[in-house]
């Protein structure tokens, strides 16, 4: 935007009088502005205590970043470690399980039974029928049962009735 200047620099009413008028008013001396040169250049406006402390400050907080960035570094690199051995157990264990599914089939029983124990095939002429009595029949000992065992049938009874 403008800026609006409250003074009269914007009409220079010089240029419009006459040399007459020129003449009977003196001329205002141009002060010329004094530059002044100080000494010393430096500025004296900060404390050395405080600049050291900034310093200081500035030089522990870089190194606490970069420690920080070297630990997630570090942690990162251990943990790619860590998935790439989870890795291999679980290729390990595809094939341990796959190899255990073949030793399970049923050929390959047969041969483990057949060339590693020795055993055969059963013939018809090494079949022996036994007899035993029949599920009905039942045998009744001649003793007394004592009382401990009276009363555990008892309790037994009991609690097959009650469907424990």
């Amino acid at each position: 935007m403008y800026s609006y200047s409250r003074g009269n620099l914007a009409y220079d009413i010089s240029r419009f009088e006459t040399d007459e008028s020129a003449v009977r008013r003196p001329k205002a001396k141009e002060a010329k502005p004094e530059i002044k040169l100080h000494k010393v250049s430096a500025s004296k406006t900060g404390n050395w205590f405080k600049t050291l402390v900034f310093i200081a400050c500035a030089v522990v907080l870089a190194f606490a970043v970069i420690g920080s960035k070297a630990a997630i570094s570090e942690v990162s690199t251990r943990i790619s470690e860590e998935n790439a051995k989870l890795e291999e157990a679980k290729s390990e264990q595809s094939r341990l399980q796959s190899k255990l599914d073949e030793m399970v089939t049923l050929d390959s029983v047969e041969d483990v039974a057949v060339n590693q124990l020795g055993l055969q095939k059963t013939s018809k002429n090494q079949i022996h029928y036994i007899s035993v009595f029949d599920r009905t029949m039942v045998q009744v000992s001649n003793e007394q049962p004592n009382v401990f065992e009276t009363l555990k049938d008892w309790i037994d009874g009991t609690t097959e009735y009650l469907g424990f």
